[in-house]
């Protein structure tokens, strides 16, 4: 709970800058700055008015992502088990996977439930490579192929990659690089969204009433009216909406460009004083030096010694060791309907079990948690459940603005052609 509030006043601190330098301009040339925000929120918005549409659309549907896939291919990953029924030690479990997909297991997720598929990520020795853009965290690089298997019959029950999967990776290509070459769409769509979060500031300014020591003007930014014709409705969807969502609008459109840019990523960086994706892109500490012969313990009893550490309910992740150096990480992805979506990572030695470092999400200062929280906090998976339905709601208005912006504009444009029209005629009769 104390973390949620350092969230919120840390973003309202953010926008009260802005926000605090627009009323003290105004308030000296105040015809001036309010002209700034608006031919600034008009012409970047029509400028990049088409790909915030489509980033903001491709965002709402990949919200529930991974929702919407356990319920649509409910049977792949959903298994019928009694309530006796108790999984296949790892150990016996791995085996089975690598002798039927001929490959090395690289990592096991385990689900928080019990009657869902287990996830191996198994790699080949041929296995394509995709080439992943700068900054991508370790947890999103490709791990092998990924094949789930019920964890008691040892059973593969096929790749993850279903064409519901992939229909949804698609999705993602879209959002993140318009379905262009990687760097090119990283441009366009870290751009896209760095205008967005101006178009947020500068709507804002304009949102403030005229006349600030007058309650009803604030009252009237806070209503839609809907008895007053459409277009006054169209004006408050777009004027009003937004700012109940503000928050966490900011908050994806502050955490968008760490992705795309590296200068900003290193800006954020040096501002919060610590890497982003760092805890996820650090290197394993390895295990003691071993002779080659040397067996490592046994998997299961590396996830016994994580579970005695971690308290967190979510995901389990068991990464296994790929060299006869590298030591056994584990992890703990919290989630639920209001957990937040912190992981807990704990690396051991694979011969002795000896526990060689433990980094616990409780225990970090704010600004490292912040730092490894920059993909929850983008895609709306920070607090479980309730924060993705909040994000849900967020990216469907932040989807209608292009749409009404645009109507707006183009009402406007109308009204202006037809007072010149009709003051021209005017003209013409006086002078005739």
């Amino acid at each position: 709970m104390l973390f949620f509030v350092q969230i919120i006043c840390t973003t309202i601190l953010l926008l009260s800058v802005p926000a605090l330098f627009y009323l003290l301009g105004r308030k000296t040339f105040p015809r001036v700055f309010r002209r700034i925000a608006y031919e600034l929120h008009l012409w970047l918005g029509i400028a990049s008015g088409l790909i915030l549409f489509v980033v903001c659309l491709s965002g709402t549907l990949l919200t529930f992502k991974n929702e919407m896939i356990l319920f649509l291919e409910h049977d792949r990953y959903h298994i019928k088990i009694s309530d006796t029924a108790v999984p296949k030690n790892l150990e016996e479990l791995v085996s089975l996977v690598e002798t039927t997909e001929q490959g090395k297991a690289v990592r096991v997720t385990i689900p928080p439930v019990n009657d869902q598929a287990w996830i191996f990520n198994v790699k080949k020795e041929k296995a394509d490579s995709a080439k992943l853009p700068a900054g991508m965290p370790a947890g999103h690089a490709m791990l092998g192929t990924a094949y789930l298997v019920n964890p008691y019959t040892g059973e593969s029950l096929g790749q993850q990659r279903s064409k519901i999967y992939m229909l949804f990776m698609m999705l993602t290509f879209l959002h993140r690089f318009l379905l262009l070459d990687i760097r090119t769409g990283q441009i366009i769509v870290g751009s896209a969204t760095l205008i967005f979060l101006v178009l947020v500031v500068s709507g804002l300014c304009l949102w403030f009433p005229s006349k600030l020591r007058v309650w009803k003007g604030w009252l009237s930014g806070l209503n839609i009216r809907t008895k007053k014709g459409w277009g006054r409705l169209l004006y408050d969807f777009h004027n009003t909406l937004v700012f109940y969502v503000l928050i966490p609008v900011v908050m994806m459109a502050l955490t968008g460009p760490i992705i795309s840019f590296a200068w900003y990523r290193s800006a954020v960086g040096q501002i919060l004083r610590t890497k982003p994706f760092g805890r996820a892109l650090e290197k394993p500490v390895s295990s003691k030096t071993v002779d080659s012969g040397q067996q490592h313990l046994r998997w299961d009893h590396f996830i016994d010694q994580g579970n005695q550490i971690v308290t967190r309910k979510g995901t389990t992740r068991l990464s296994f060791p790929q060299s006869p150096e590298e030591s056994v990480t584990f992890q703990r992805i919290g989630a639920g309907f209001c957990n937040i979506a912190a992981t807990d990572k704990i690396q051991f030695d694979q011969y002795t079990g000896d526990l060689l470092k433990c980094d616990l999400f409780d225990q970090l200062p704010f600004n490292e948690k912040i730092a490894s929280l920059i993909f929850p906090l983008h895609n709306g998976e920070i607090f479980g459940t309730v924060s993705k339905a909040i994000y849900f709601v967020t990216c469907l208005i932040a989807t209608s603005l292009p749409i009404t912006g645009v109507i707006l504009w183009v009402r406007k444009l109308r009204s202006r052609y037809y007072k010149r029209k009709k003051r021209t005629q005017y003209c013409r009769n006086i002078k005739g």
